[in-house]
């Protein structure tokens, strides 16, 4: 058979390096030693080197490489089921050898599980627990089942668990073995994959890349992404997905970064730039990695992780070593405070505070009113008598009191809203608290459910009470729900009359970025719900509907508090009379 050659005119061969072949000559001598009890995947190492190699030099091409592999790998396992069943198994062999093939299957699939199912163990508990608080009991459940049943099957297999006594050692035959190692297949790494996630996120993220790294070095799917690649990529874009690209930016990722001399700023600036040009050249290299072709990508083993390593080592530098830099660059107003921006509301996130870590007898007497006294009484008592501490995972859904629908508010909530700069709304029976944040965004506070929306600020729309904005739906009630991205902020382009809105450091038109900056929006919008709940499940007790109306007012207070602290850097000075 003639070899062919690649498109750009050389042998296909070439392209193809020596540790992608090793790597294919090991898996073949795993087939082949599974398919001979008792042998290993070294004894059968030279014979998978002359099946790789004479498959190698017949191919035409990467894909017809691979494929021939796989049909002579399926077609020697369909002969040897069959000599399996024409010899009726191994009946006719003594006991001891049938037992010596026992042993070394069980050696086999302890030596394949042994390490993920010591890190199921290990990591178990923590992993129950805090899938507990974050996806509720049931989740919690099925995941502690699922470690259980692993934990089990590793003892079964012999594998040395740490603090766990061993079971005595069973014989198990053939059949058992059989059926062990099916059910490992269909859950060990998916039950790892969930906890590697919960406990390591790097690790997580690497197997991850990994994974994606084998899909794409498929033909068939390397053929479709680099397609839509091409098609997605601008006439005037420079991007190019070749393998010259690829060998350039990868030059660029591993250039060494000056060491900058002490108290030289600007060796700090030509080592932070320097960082700079290694997150771009990665992240470049990444997207021109999926670009090529099969072959191509073969001779780029590990690109994806390799670019991940990169990226993450230069971003916690700059963070760590060259912060300062950028301490100057912040927009800031005439009192010099920095100037509050839209990304602002997803890129600061805002943290519950526990009672139980920041109690009440913690707070300054200046900070506590004389309707929050009695309740301030009450905790210490509680305190005093060793009542058994909330549940930290409590979590409130709606108010109970305060303004509910047909409730007004309680006097003292007033002049606190008026401190926090917060505006009460009243739209019919359902009230609601506006928060504004700059000419950036705004956030609304609604109580019956409890639920927090950030979206964009809308200044033509807020200034009028009562009007209908663009992007307003109505709901049941004749309450408006405005678009979360109704208010974004636009410019008008100089090159064309198209409005553009400018966030990231990206322009584009609302269509275009609306949808995006909602999504980010709306997980903001969550992570406010998520404190605003917490908050209520904390401060809510009482029997009395005065006494809960007081509590749920200090709960509000609290939030208010965490959100002006969140977004204003901690500076926000309450606004007095």
């Amino acid at each position: 058979m003639s070899e062919a050659a690649s498109p750009t005119g050389g042998d296909w061969r070439q392209s193809i390096t020596q540790s992608y072949r090793s790597g294919e000559v090991r898996s073949i001598a795993e087939v082949l030693a599974s398919l001979e009890p008792g042998a290993t995947s070294a004894s059968k190492k030279m014979l998978a080197m002359k099946f790789e190699d004479s498959i190698f030099k017949a191919a035409s091409s990467m894909d017809d490489y691979r494929k021939t592999i796989e049909k002579r790998i399926k077609r020697l396992k369909k002969h040897y089921a069959k000599q399996q069943a024409a010899s009726g198994g191994v009946s006719e062999e003594n006991a001891d050898l049938i037992r010596e093939k026992e042993l070394l299957f069980q050696k086999a699939i302890r030596d394949e599980y042994s390490a993920k199912l010591i890190y199921i163990v290990q990591h178990a508990d923590r992993a129950v627990q805090i899938t507990r608080a974050t996806a509720g009991d049931q989740k919690a459940k099925v995941l502690h089942d699922h470690c259980d049943t692993l934990k089990k099957r590793a003892l079964q297999l012999g594998v040395k668990l740490e603090g766990v006594a061993p079971l005595p050692k069973l014989n198990h035959d053939m059949k058992f073995l059989t059926q062990l190692k099916a059910a490992l297949d269909a859950i060990v790494d998916t039950v790892r994959s969930h906890v590697v996630k919960i406990e390591d996120l790097n690790l997580f993220l690497e197997e991850q890349l990994s994974s994606a790294d084998k899909k794409l070095i498929k033909s068939e799917n390397s053929a479709i992404l680099h397609k839509i690649l091409l098609d997605a990529t601008d006439a005037d874009d420079n991007t190019q997905f070749t393998a010259e690209q690829m060998k350039l930016l990868t030059q660029l990722m591993n250039v060494p970064t000056p060491i900058p001399r002490r108290n030289q700023d600007a060796d700090q600036v030509r080592a932070a730039l320097s960082r700079i040009e290694k997150i771009r050249a990665s992240t470049q290299a990444i997207l021109t990695y999926c670009g090529l072709t099969s072959e191509e990508k073969a001779s780029f083993p590990g690109s994806l992780n390799k670019c991940s390593a990169i990226l993450k080592e230069n971003l916690y530098a700059l963070e760590k070593e060259h912060s300062h830099l950028f301490e100057d660059l912040e927009e800031k107003d005439n009192d010099g405070n920095p100037i509050i921006k839209l990304e602002d509301a997803w890129n600061k996130h805002m943290q519950y505070v526990d009672q139980s870590i920041q109690s009440a007898a913690d707070m300054d007497d200046d900070d506590i009113t004389a309707e929050e006294e009695p309740a301030r009484k009450r905790q210490k008592k509680d305190q005093e008598t060793n009542r058994p501490p909330v549940e930290t995972n409590k979590m409130a859904i709606s108010a109970r009191v305060l303004l509910t629908p047909g409730r007004k508010p309680i006097y003292t909530l007033m002049p606190e809203l008026k401190k926090k700069n917060a505006i009460l709304i009243r739209n019919g029976p359902v009230s609601s608290i506006r928060m504004e944040f700059g000419t950036a965004f705004e956030m609304t506070i609604y109580f019956k459910p409890l639920l927090v929306l950030i979206r964009a600020m809308n200044k033509e729309a807020t200034a009028v009470t009562g009007t209908t904005c663009s992007g307003m739906s109505a709901i049941s009630g004749g309450i408006q729900w405005p678009s979360l991205y109704q208010g974004l902020n636009t410019v008008e382009s100089t090159d064309s009359k198209q409005n553009l809105v400018s966030v990231l450091g990206v322009s584009g038109t609302p269509a275009t970025l609306g949808p995006i900056i909602a999504k980010q929006l709306e997980y903001a919008s969550a992570q406010a719900t998520h404190v605003l709940r917490k908050c209520f499940a904390e401060r809510v007790n009482g029997n009395s509907d005065f006494e809960i109306e007081i509590a749920e007012a200090s709960a509000l207070i609290k939030f208010m508090r965490i959100v002006r602290s969140t977004y204003h850097n901690g500076k926000w000075v309450d606004v007095e009379d």
